[in-house]
């Protein structure tokens, strides 16, 4: 039951008058207490260093190296308290998600083909934090689901083969479309990517933090042919600013 039957008989019978005041003091105090609630949070900006690769499965291509591609991205945070040193750490990144694959086939011996994508996307990571107060600074660490969104993207592959009747092997370079269907000839990727979140940092009274942070893919991004999932470590700086009410 929400209400005792006696307060609820009370209310049903006060004066029109005397409810339009209770309700005003109502307003008003849920109003003081969403302001001194949103007060705490902050807001800021972040630049993020990406030493992106990817975890990558074809029969075709038994033998592979992933060399690491550097990338970058940028990007909107907040820090939402919860409880006592506890938070949300919400962020919506403009991220690069760069990899590379480096393999041989046994039909030819000694060639090299090497395969390089360039994805951008749009990522949100909702990280659980906890802090660690000191004498000028935080020390906090969390982690969370993240979702991801390719807007563009394309693969450049570098390698050999064979022309004619198969006797000579030639150097071969093609760029595709990642997110193209294949029908259209596109690699056909998946758009929609959810990956495990981790960051662990240090934060100064004066807003200012740095952390270093991992983003691990769940989502098989790859066609019937394969498996490709995005993996990055993250350096990330930026700054954050207590909301002021003006």
């Amino acid at each position: 039951m929400l209400f005792p039957p006696l307060f609820l008989h009370q209310i049903l019978n006060k004066p029109k008058q005397s409810n339009v005041y209770e309700k005003d003091h109502f307003v008003a105090a849920a109003t003081v207490l969403a302001t001194a609630g949103f007060s705490q949070v902050k807001f800021g900006a972040q630049v993020i260093g990406n030493a992106s690769t990817a975890s990558f499965e074809s029969a075709g291509a038994p033998n592979f190296k992933k060399p690491g591609q550097a990338a970058f991205g940028a990007g909107i945070v907040a820090e939402v308290p919860i409880i006592s040193n506890v938070s949300l750490r919400p962020s919506l990144n403009y991220l690069q998600k760069n990899s590379a694959v480096e393999f041989s086939i046994p039909l030819m011996p000694g060639k090299t083909h090497t395969v390089k994508n360039t994805l951008h996307c749009l990522e949100l990571p909702v990280n659980i934090v906890y802090s660690i107060p000191l004498n000028n600074m935080s020390l906090y660490f969390g982690a969370g689901p993240s979702f991801g969104y390719g807007l563009n993207g394309k693969s450049k592959y570098k390698g050999w083969d064979f022309e004619g009747e198969g006797q000579n092997i030639v150097a071969v370079e093609e760029t595709t479309r990642v997110f193209k269907k294949e029908k259209d000839g596109g690699e056909g990727m998946k758009r929609f990517e959810l990956s495990a979140s981790a960051i662990a940092g240090v934060q100064f009274n004066n807003g200012l933090f740095l952390n270093a942070g991992y983003l691990a893919g769940l989502t098989n991004l790859g066609n019937k042919d394969g498996k490709f999932k995005n993996n990055g470590g993250q350096i990330t700086i930026g700054s954050l600013l207590k909301y002021k009410k003006s």
